[in-house]
């Protein structure tokens, strides 16, 4: 049983053959409990990190979402601004043609008081020669 001592082959307390002895089984078994802790340990580190990235994923799409709007009403400050000038301008348009139409408007008024006055001096000469 020499060789088979130097090869590492044992029987155990119930006389089953063991290519390790007691001791180095007693190890391996502790390193797989102790790699199945492990195992475990990752796995829930994994889970962690999943629920973490999921949580940090749903913020960065509201950041984003918030982003957008806030470019959003960005462009509707600045597009006011030009809209607002260019009500400015025409409504100035507006009160320049207005004003010419006015002048043209008093211009004819007078002109048809002139002829209404002319007409009513035309009357009054030709019924006082009528008379």
């Amino acid at each position: 049983m020499n060789a088979a001592e130097n090869r590492g082959i044992t029987f155990d307390e119930l006389y089953r053959v063991r290519v390790l002895d007691p001791d180095r089984y007693a190890q391996t078994e502790q390193l797989k409990d102790e790699c199945s802790s492990f195992t475990d340990k990752i796995q829930t580190l994994n889970s962690v990190v999943k629920t973490l990235v999921d949580a940090v994923d749903a913020q960065a799409e509201k950041i984003d979402d918030e982003k957008l709007r806030a470019v959003g009403m960005r462009n509707k400050a600045a597009a006011e601004v030009e809209v607002r000038r260019r009500k400015k301008k025409e409504m100035k348009q507006m009160m320049i043609e207005k004003q010419e139409e006015l002048e043209r408007l008093n211009g004819e008024y007078e002109s048809l008081v002139k002829v209404k006055q002319e007409q009513e001096l035309m009357i009054a000469k030709l019924s006082s020669s009528g008379v």
